[in-house]
């Protein structure tokens, strides 16, 4: 950089500065020579900001420039910088330099030289001690701050403009500094913020009738709806931002915001999985970017596509664009978006199966993460962490890393849930607003008829209030006995609901108490008995009172705790195992988060299967080798996740057995079961028993699992 602007002139390196700096920035000169400008870091801060001067106007010495911009904003920063030469040093220079700044950060992605014109927006306010051009300063280095994800120091700047323009009144530099720190507190997942913020920056934009920036806050709130899942309203917000923009003079910043509407909508249809309507939102934005030379979008827009190609499973392409999206942002300094790519290429090496790589990366975004305080990218790195540590198999760190995502998940889903209220809350201010600004505008209107209105009304209500009343008559009638159909049928739909959950859990009943088991235990005590097994008898006899005790203690109700299905459970598997000895062994878990005592589910759904795995999978092992049962439960929004695994000889093979069979009894358990929890599902959902053939690398059957979508029932008091 300072070997292009030093001359053939012989004088010492501080004379030709000096020179320099008269030829082409003599409104920053002070007397010939600038003020200290090499006094400590600031001196150099300042040295640097001088620069700036002569970059703009190294094109006029035929030298080459410091970066190759597409021509929109090229031209953009060229006309702004013609602007420079012709300018006295004052407000409007710095508001070019702001112009500068905010091109060279938003749409070029140079983040290094917009805080060069930054220093010189400080630097004018220093000369000129102008409380207003500091404030300037403070808004172009918090917009600096946000883009490298320094979100705590952006804070800062911004909230200093703002004391300045609430000091002085300056309405329309306020509106702007609360949407750009609504947008910082977006990104630290501050949503209830951002959004409070927001609705405060529309209304002094639309007191200053700046649409402008009106529809860029309009973007911004359907970001936020889009974190909310909210994708219909995000979307109509997009679209009503994109009205306003096609409205105003295409400007190159109107223009970038048009492309980021564009990406935005890609977004929210690739969330609906509506993938080749994203690509289509995805390839306009990105040939828009390039043609605009906006890297800050390029970069944002290859991010997307490749989220879009790993959607759809083309792994190797969706890691070609996000590496290219990472190489920008990285080059740019863009650290908020630097961490979304990390996280992206480090979960596109996982499902590549590169582990070592995709640590790298992830470990990279951690720590970034952290250092910046963004907790929607710690809550995104955690869970990626937690999946890359399970795929390989160290589950110990999957499941640290787990805890904490859902810690942080629970944190920002807690503050969108506060956000959701005070979405509507606003809503419903605005709307009574609206409505009484048309009352007041139409009062005056109102009284200057109303004596005319009352003469003509006064004529209709006698013959109209008979009309009213024949009218009100038979609707009253037709609306009443409607209701009475409609409660007829409703009641005859229950009546039949409940008879139907009567006969199924008298099934489930008879099926759980099955002849064949029955049979099995009193011969097998009387075997006991007359062997002389006086002890093991007593124990079996106590084990199988017991259970039947338990069932039909549940059978009473129609919902039971967990803990109590567990016993029953636990207790029908240790009958069993007297029975079979040294055939049976099991293992019960059940997630801590689950409160066994207060959850309540449909009684006796768990035994048949379990049932079906030792009479039909693990009874047919040979080699009197053990059988073993595994009983995981975990909980899934608000239903219980059952997986019963056993290690017996699989369906296929138990079917061949019992078709050589002689007693070719039909099991109902299973049927009964699904019936049940079909009619209990309130999402009535197709298939509420998955089960699963388990096979080893030579396709030989090892066992089945068996996963039961079980409904949360309520306490049946």
């Amino acid at each position: 950089m300072i070997s292009e602007i030093r001359t053939d002139n012989k004088a010492g390196g501080l004379e030709t500065f000096q020179l320099v700096i008269q030829k082409y920035s003599p409104d920053v000169a002070i007397g010939g020579l600038y003020k200290t400008p090499w006094r400590g870091s600031g001196g150099m801060r300042n040295v640097v900001a001088i620069l700036v001067y002569l970059l703009s106007f190294s094109s006029l010495e035929g030298q080459t420039p410091l970066k190759i911009v597409s021509t929109p904003a090229q031209l953009e920063i060229d006309s702004l910088k013609s602007l420079l030469k012709n300018i006295s040093v004052g407000p409007g220079k710095a508001e070019i330099y702001g112009e500068l700044c905010f091109t060279y950060a938003g749409t070029v992605g140079d983040v290094e030289v917009a805080r060069l014109y930054a220093d010189s927006i400080k630097l004018l306010a220093d000369q000129l001690k102008s409380e207003s051009i500091l404030a300037t300063s403070n808004y172009y280095y918090g917009l600096i701050e946000r883009y490298e994800g320094k979100y705590s120091e952006a804070l800062d700047h911004f909230q200093q403009q703002i004391e300045y323009c609430n000091a002085s009144g300056d309405s329309s530099r306020l509106a702007s500094s609360l949407f750009q720190m609504a947008v910082v507190h977006q990104s630290l997942g501050n949503y209830e913020q951002s959004l409070a913020i927001s609705y405060r920056a529309i209304e002094m934009y639309e007191r200053n009738r700046s649409f402008y920036g009106v529809a860029i806050t309009f973007i911004h709130i359907g970001n936020l709806f889009g974190r909310l899942k909210k994708f219909d309203e995000s979307i109509s917000m997009y679209y009503q931002s994109l009205t306003i923009l096609d409205s105003l003079k295409a400007v190159l910043k109107v223009k970038m915001n048009k492309l980021r509407v564009l990406i935005n909508l890609g977004n929210s249809y690739s969330q609906l999985k509506q993938f080749e309507k994203a690509r289509i939102f995805y390839n306009r934005s990105l040939v828009i970017s390039r043609s605009l030379g906006s890297m800050r979008t390029t970069a944002t827009t290859l991010s997307n596509i490749g989220n879009v190609l790993n959607a759809l499973g083309q792994y190797d392409s969706a890691l070609e664009y996000h590496l290219q999206a990472l190489s920008i942002r990285d080059q740019a300094s863009e650290k908020d978006k630097m961490l979304v790519s990390l996280i992206s290429v480090g979960e596109t090496y996982m499902f590549l199966k590169e582990y070592p790589l995709s640590a790298q990366y992830l470990l990279r975004a951690l720590s970034v993460s952290k250092e910046f305080q963004s907790k929607p990218a710690l809550r995104d790195t955690y869970h990626t962490l937690s999946a890359l540590y399970s795929t390989q198999r160290n589950y110990q760190k999957a499941y640290e890393y787990h805890q904490l995502f859902v810690a942080m998940k629970d944190s920002v889903l807690n503050e969108e849930t506060t956000q959701q209220l005070s979405v509507l809350q606003t809503k419903y201010e605005t709307g009574e607003k609206d409505k009484q600004i048309t009352l007041l505008a139409k009062e005056k209107e109102i009284q200057a008829k109303e004596m005319q209105r009352q003469a003509s009304l006064n004529k209709a209500i006698v013959a109209g209030l008979v009309l009213v009343i024949l009218v009100a008559a038979l609707v009253f009638y037709v609306f009443r006995q409607r209701l009475l159909l409609t409660a007829k049928n409703n009641e005859v739909k229950e009546a039949d609901f409940k008879r139907k959950v009567t006969e199924l859990e008298m099934k489930a009943l008879r099926a759980q108490i099955n002849p064949h088991f029955l049979f099995n235990c009193m011969n097998a005590i009387n075997l006991m008995i007359l062997k002389g097994e006086s002890k093991n008898a007593s124990l079996f006899l106590a084990k199988f009172s017991k259970l039947v005790r338990l069932i039909l203690e549940n059978a009473e109700t129609s919902a039971v705790t967990l803990e109590s299905e567990m016993a029953l459970l636990e207790s029908y598997i240790q009958l069993e195992e007297l029975r079979l000895p040294g055939k049976i062994g099991y293992r019960i878990s059940v997630d801590e988060s689950i409160g066994i005592q207060s959850t309540y589910l449909p009684s006796m759904v768990l035994q048949p299967v379990v049932e079906n795995a030792i009479w039909h999978g693990i009874m047919h092992k040979e080699n009197d080798s053990k059988g073993n049962i595994s009983i995981d439960v975990r909980q899934q929004d608000d239903q219980l996740l059952c997986t019963i695994e056993d290690n017996g000889v699989g369906r296929d093979r138990a079917q061949q057995l019992r078709d050589k069979s002689v007693l070719k009894n039909k099991s109902m358990g299973m049927k009964i079961t699904e019936e049940r929890l079909r009619l209990r599902s309130r999402k009535h959902m197709a298939q509420c028993i998955e089960i699963t053939d388990l096979k080893d690398t030579l396709n030989h059957a090892v066992g089945t699992r068996v996963t039961i979508h079980i409904p949360i029932a309520e306490q049946d008091d």
